[in-house]
């Protein structure tokens, strides 16, 4: 029994033991990460962690999507950064153990700035040591910004990396300025963060890469690519409020992360409004045409809640007083009633979505088609055979806030069970016409092929076809950035599309994103692609 005893209790304290190191361990890591963070500049949009690890490097040695999206000066800069940091920067190799982060940060108009950021392992925390061991290497030089030394590399190429240590963290940039903005947060004490990360989180922790994205600053940076002050691209984009923390599931064609976005659910706006519905199946991708740009769906559980929730932020962003005024005026002009008729033949998903011509069109699904339509039949007029147009301004707004906000007094038509709007019947018109021909996204191998990737289920669906989306960018993009775009630096062309999206759960959603090239032909399943084969 004694014997018993002493087993169970030496058991006990290897419990005990294994358990205190491996949350010693975790803290090590949550404190460095927050360490390199805190040095990250307010306006990084994305920021790429990777574990500094042979099982990395091997893993995306032949992996030429960074490549194509970064471009070829960015991606010869990080081989090189690799070459001097990685390979050379110690004799020890246990310095393939920390993680390393590159944030991307919006430059001059136009242009994008990387920084790097990686915590100095226990074995190279002497600074000196280190300069010594890369000056037997490399020509660096050293200058002083506020009392803190900066050490510079110039590369054969002419370009010149500038980095400095702060307590026991590396931070360095191609660009002067964006070193600087890191520089000046070592002197703040307190710094507000737009960032909301779990660094505790054991995910984090196991990934072999992750990527964080601060929506805050996602439009901003968008937009320092566009000739528009306030281009329509990016409007949705405004009302998040939040930050992705995602981890990487290998692909070797595509980029595949999945994770928790935390929003800030203080603020009052359209995204919040969802993280109170359940998830559900997303249908309207089906009848969407071959030529589709863009689409933003969203999926309800709850429309009355919905409706309620939509309503108080109406009156948040003092909208309510002017939609209320136009609800009284068509019960008063049409004699109906648009809250007790109208709410119970709503379906539970709706969105936008825009077509390669760039014309945008509205989407709804309805839960008593007839019904809606004879409604829909009194408040609006006859434009053609299959198209009408609505009397009064605002109903869209009213019911389906932001979403078809931009459809202010549309054009409709119905199909089988869904409403579909928009602001010219030009537009109208060619979907109908794709839709009598059963000219589908859905129905093209490459779509089949990416989408099988993705959920079905979720609140909201976001997704770009490349290939559609040439007219679309164009006009987007400034002229200068159009033409970077196009040259031989970047090689998006062999992109198929990107998506996200996110599922509400409580106070967060959990989110995937996906991004691929275009599949090999033997990978495609049996069908006919959208548009011309050899540019989708």
């Amino acid at each position: 029994m004694r014997k018993i005893i002493v087993i169970i209790s030496l058991l006990f304290a290897g419990i005990i033991a294994v358990t205190w190191l491996y949350f010693k361990n975790l803290n090590e890591v949550t404190d460095s990460s927050e360490k390199i963070f805190m040095m990250i500049p307010q306006d990084a949009s994305l920021i790429f962690e990777y574990k500094n690890e042979d099982s990395f490097y091997n893993l995306f040695k032949d992996f030429d999507l960074f490549k194509e999206l970064l471009g070829t000066e960015h991606d010869d800069h990080l081989k090189a950064l690799k070459q001097v940091f990685v390979e050379d920067f110690s004799p020890n190799t246990s310095s393939k153990e920390s993680s390393v982060f590159f944030s991307i940060h919006a430059a001059k108009k136009n242009e994008t700035s990387l920084l790097m950021v990686a915590a100095l392992t226990k074995e190279n925390k002497n600074e000196s040591d280190l300069i010594e061991h890369l000056k037997s290497k490399y020509k660096i030089t050293s200058s002083k910004s506020d009392q803190t030394a900066i050490y510079q590399i110039e590369f054969s190429n002419k370009s010149k990396f500038q980095f400095f240590f702060y307590k026991e963290v590396l931070v360095g940039s191609f660009d002067a300025d964006l070193l600087q903005k890191s520089i000046q947060l070592t002197a703040n004490k307190v710094i507000e963060r737009d960032l909301r990360i779990d660094f505790k989180s054991p995910r984090l922790k196991k990934s072999l890469a992750n990527l964080y994205i601060n929506f805050n600053k996602v439009p901003d940076f968008l937009n320092n690519f566009s000739g528009r002050k306030n281009p329509q691209e990016t409007f949705y984009l405004k009302n998040i409020k939040a930050t992705a923390t995602l981890n990487l599931n290998y692909q070797n064609n595509a980029f595949m992360f999945s994770g928790i976005t935390i929003p800030a659910v203080e603020a009052q706006n359209y995204f919040n409004l969802f993280l109170t519905q359940q998830p559900g199946k997303s249908t309207l991708i089906d009848i969407i045409p071959y030529d589709v740009s863009n689409y933003t769906f969203y999926y309800l559980s709850d429309y009355q809640k919905f409706n309620t929730d939509l309503r108080n932020l109406h009156i948040y962003q003092k909208e309510w007083d002017k939609l209320e005024k136009q609800l009284k005026y068509i019960t008063a002009k049409h004699a109906i009633n648009l809250d007790k008729e109208l709410i119970p033949v709503l379906g539970k998903e709706f969105g936008s979505f825009q077509l390669a011509s760039g014309d945008r069109l509205g989407i709804v699904k309805a839960s008593n088609t007839n019904r809606l339509g004879f409604l829909l039949s009194t408040i609006s007029s006859p434009v053609s055979e299959n198209i009408r147009h609505f009397d009064d301004s605002y109903l869209m707004q009213t019911y389906f806030g932001d979403a078809l906000k931009e459809f202010k007094r549309p054009y409709y038509a119905i199909i089988e069970n869904h409403l579909i709007v928009t602001n010219n019947t030009t537009a109208l018109s060619r979907f109908l016409n794709n839709y009598s021909k059963q000219n589908f996204l859905n129905r093209t191998d490459k779509n089949l092929n990416f989408q099988q990737y993705l959920s079905n289920q979720g609140n909201i669906f976001y997704f770009i076809h490349n290939g559609n989306s040439k007219a679309v960018i164009r006009s987007f993009l400034s002229n200068q950035a159009y033409k970077r775009y196009r040259g031989k630096n970047f090689n998006w062309t062999d992109i198929y599309g990107f998506a996200i999206q996110f599922s509400a759960d409580k106070n967060k959603y959990f989110t995937n994103l996906y991004m691929n090239k275009m599949p090999k032909e033997e990978n495609l399943l049996p069908s006919i692609d959208s548009l011309i084969n050899n540019t989708n």
